[in-house]
């Protein structure tokens, strides 16, 4: 299974136009935020000192969201790939199963995931300090780092149940579009969530990417936001509303509260990806029996 592990990276990073159409969404956030979105955004906060960098440290916690869901869809491409070619029927004819085929799917395109993520937040760290002198402490990157693996295991879970009703490439690629486009809104990376239609808020929580996003945002966020509003915690708590730090559900979700939604979200799409593989690896036994 590392053998497939190891084609599945191999392929993807030997396909610079796949590489680089992955990172579409999240570089497209990153620069609408460069060039419109900050100002426009912090026009409302000026008043509070280091608005610049809590904005900042916003962005990246969304744009690692997106980052995850666009580059684990693109890796799991060679799912479609390989079905369509039949490539998949003659893995099959070796000792492999259909469940654990699907699993190193899974694991090669999390490993996309996370590096992607890892080379995302090296790029926009190294900007923004650079623009607004924004660096992070040994603990919040180790914390990030559990969140890019989580983040990537997840987003693969996730669209390996969308992947599972496509059945060629030209129909991934229309898909892949969609979702590269889609994703900034749908984690609240793009525009702030407050300032959207409640049925647009609607969406967005219950989109797992936001929940990512949320947690990025609370590990970035948490002594910037400490600072900037000092004792003023009700308007602390408008601007985490408004920007989805934390999300709102009757109440602002604690950070406990986000992590066990994302991690019933991640068993039950584990579930539906796998639970598939198992009923059809034995409907393949039984006909050969």
């Amino acid at each position: 299974m590392i053998a497939l592990v190891q084609r599945d990276l191999l392929l993807y990073f030997r396909n610079h136009s796949r590489v680089l159409f992955s990172l579409m969404g999240a570089m497209i956030a990153f620069v609408l935020y460069l060039v419109f979105l900050k100002n426009m955004i912090q026009s409302s906060w000026q008043s509070y000192p280091g608005s610049d960098v809590l904005l900042d440290q916003w962005l990246i916690g969304g744009t690692l969201a997106i980052t995850g869901i666009t580059t684990t869809l693109a890796g799991l491409t060679q799912v479609v790939s390989d079905r369509e070619s039949q490539v998949r029927q003659d893995l099959l004819q070796t000792d492999i199963s259909d469940t654990q085929l699907m699993i190193s799917y899974l694991a090669g395109a999390s490993l996309i995931g996370v590096l992607m993520q890892i080379i995302m937040f090296a790029i926009m760290l190294g900007y923004f300090h650079m623009q607004d002198n924004l660096s992070i402490t040994w603990e919040q990157t180790g914390l990030l780092l559990a969140l890019m693996l989580l983040n990537a295991i997840l987003s693969a879970a996730i669209n390996a149940v969308v992947i599972n009703f496509v059945r060629s490439m030209s129909s991934l690629a229309s898909l892949s579009t969609v979702i590269g486009t889609g994703a900034g809104f749908l984690v609240g990376g793009l525009i702030p969530i407050g300032k959207l239609p409640d049925f647009a808020q609607k969406l967005i929580k219950v989109t797992p990417g936001s929940y990512i996003a949320s947690l990025n945002r609370q590990v970035l966020m948490n002594d910037q936001l400490a600072s900037a509003f000092g004792d003023h915690l009700s308007t602390q708590h408008h601007f985490e509303k408004l920007l989805g730090v934390r999300l709102d559900w009757d109440g602002l979700l604690t950070r406990q509260e986000t992590l066990n939604i994302v991690i019933v979200a991640l068993v039950l799409a584990t579930a539906l990806t796998l639970i598939p593989q198992l009923i059809a690896g034995r409907q393949r036994r039984q006909l050969t029996a």
